[in-house]
């Protein structure tokens, strides 16, 4: 399964109808331990997290960033926001590398900038002037 600290913390009924632990359990696979002994180093929850910002893969970003969101997650907009912005930062060097494609950075764009927006940041306008001007010149429309 995933972490015990995260299944007894989000398990409870109050949380929703069906269980959350049901209903995050495929992100909570992809993301791994976190807050668990390394050898004879304890971790916890936010050393863990702070590890999968700086190292995490793109899937584990992206489980992350769902994780922590409004719409499925726990509604932290700070986590969601920094791992948006780690995420971008992985897509954007797989795009330069030829493994992803231009549609799916400006995707993941959109997704920063309603980061920002949900945070009340002006970075936001940058990001969706992007998305846009990158989906005009794709699409070869004005």
């Amino acid at each position: 399964g995933y972490n015990a600290y995260f299944q007894d913390l989000f398990a409870s009924p109050r949380r929703s109808h069906i269980s959350p632990h049901l209903k995050w359990e495929g992100w909570f696979a992809t993301l791994g331990d976190i807050g668990t002994l390394k050898g004879k180093v304890p971790t916890g929850v936010t050393a863990g997290i702070l590890r999968l910002l700086r190292y995490g893969s793109r899937s584990q970003l992206e489980a992350l960033a769902e994780l922590a969101g409004r719409e499925e997650g726990f509604d932290d907009k700070a986590l969601t926001l920094e791992a948006r912005k780690r995420l971008q930062r992985v897509l954007e060097k797989a795009h330069e590398a030829g493994k992803v494609a231009e549609e799916e950075v400006l995707d993941r764009v959109l997704q920063l900038g309603n980061a920002y927006m949900w945070m009340r940041q002006g970075e936001c306008r940058a990001c969706f002037r992007r998305a846009k001007q990158g989906f005009v010149r794709l699409l070869g429309e004005e």
